[in-house]
């Protein structure tokens, strides 16, 4: 079992520097990238349902089969671990890029209560995820709940993550692409599902990735909304009213809850959909195959990681180590072996994480959530980021080895490009 690790001796109830550093970093790597949260049942309503197990074993066979390597998540149940609970906070005035953005505060807390404390004038995310990919994550009691066809799909957007080393921006939609394709072939494939779990496995792709276009489009209004804000086209109070409208609209088609859509959700929704129909129209160029898909960005991987200047943009790139407080690190750092925690319920939030190469840990500073909107930086044509008044940000402090706002927003934009340019030349050179 994994416990809360035992404060340093001497330090009373105050917690170090480095521990709430620790702590604060797991919570960004349990959200970013973890799979989206569907809100709909997915269990089947059946006498004997397919055993986890096999739901697993069946699932893993199938990325093996399409060019996966094995992983370590998913090899073992965890007694104590229930989920991964998150939290996000970040202005109502604000539309953040993704959930990487600097304008996002991710914070430890396991109850929605605790979420909101002090933050009755922000928007706030308070969920779970049932399983994060790269940390050897284990099969919780939360997956196991889920039903099959989410358990089919957690295991192979998981395990997704593990096969590249890709911004999160890309590697977001190009492992939802790859999952909701291979539950559609897994339900066709002879296997031990009755057929309700078939129909239920593939509904549950068509259904989700239906959505993707929906969420482009809500956050492309809601761009707009907050560009008509900054040029003074609208009012504040006209500004939350409008989006209130929107985001009512937006529940609705999307067949969310009424009330759970706010800024943090759309930016969390629109890390997975920004970049999708690029990835799409890849895949139809490589033949609508999985495997093929599989394989080309393994290629497109290596020739990133070959160039990282290229990559960054010739945007100053600070060393993680060299940060002033890396507890405010982008999601999924990997530059600090990170201990497991607990929540208040006894419920373990995570474990170590393993080093990810310099170019997909983002860095951050804590001064703040302002940044520029915009794509100059390479966000692709159609789905720009939004226009909003935003105070100027600092000058970097390269002293002090601290990224400005806008400059580590700039670099997840920029990151995000040279791989869909690097895809690009890739597959005019075939």
């Amino acid at each position: 079992m994994m416990n809360r690790l035992a404060e340093p001796a001497g330090t009373g109830t105050a917690r170090s520097g480095k521990g709430r550093a620790l702590r604060a970093m797991l919570l960004l790597l349990l959200f970013a990238g973890c799979a989206q949260r569907d809100s709909s049942d997915t269990r089947v309503d059946s006498d004997v349902a397919t055993p986890w197990q096999e739901v697993i074993a069946q699932a893993k066979a199938f990325t093996y089969r399409i060019g996966f390597v094995p992983t370590a998540n998913f090899t073992h149940a965890s007694q104590d671990l229930r989920d991964f609970p998150f939290c996000g906070r970040a202005s109502r005035l604000l539309l953040p890029y993704s959930y990487e953005d600097p304008a996002i505060e991710w914070v430890e807390a396991a109850t929605p209560q605790e979420c909101r404390e002090a933050a009755d004038t922000l928007d706030i995310y308070h969920g779970m995820s049932e399983a994060v990919g790269e940390v050897a994550t284990p099969v919780t009691a939360a997956m196991i709940a889920s039903g099959v066809p989410r358990m089919v799909y957690l295991v192979v957007h998981e395990d997704c993550h593990d096969q590249f080393t890709l911004p999160y921006g890309i590697e977001e939609p190009l492992c939802e692409l790859i999952s909701y394709r291979a539950m559609t072939a897994i339900a066709a494939l002879p296997g031990p599902w009755s057929a309700a779990e078939r129909r239920a496995i593939k509904d549950y792709a068509l259904r989700n990735s239906g959505r993707i276009p929906l969420n482009l489009r809500y956050y492309q209004q809601a761009a707009e909304l907050y560009a008509r804000h900054a040029r003074s086209e609208l009012t504040e109070q006209a500004l939350l009213r409008e989006r209130a409208a929107l985001f009512a609209r937006a529940e609705t088609s999307t067949a969310s809850p009424a009330g759970s859509l706010n800024n943090v959700v759309l930016a969390n929704r629109m890390t997975y959909a920004r970049h999708h129909p690029s990835i799409e129209r890849i895949f139809e160029r490589l033949g609508s195959d999985i495997g093929r898909l599989v394989a080309f960005f393994q290629q497109v991987d290596a020739v990133v990681a070959a160039a990282p200047a290229v990559a960054g943009k010739d945007v100053p790139v600070i060393e993680p180590d060299s940060r002033a407080d890396p507890a405010r690190s982008g999601p999924r750092q990997r530059a600090t072996t990170l201990a497991p925690t607990s929540s208040p319920a006894g419920r373990s939030t995570g474990g170590f994480r393993q080093p990810r190469p310099a170019d997909k840990a983002t860095a951050r500073n804590s001064t703040g959530t302002v940044r520029p909107g915009g794509d100059a930086a390479g966000t692709r044509p159609g789905v720009a980021a939004p226009q909003a008044a935003r105070p100027a940000a600092e000058p970097d402090d390269a002293s002090q080895g601290v990224e400005s706002p806008a400059v580590l927003l700039a670099r997840i934009q920029a990151a995000e490009a040279a791989v869909l340019d690097t895809a690009q030349r890739l597959l005019d050179a075939r």
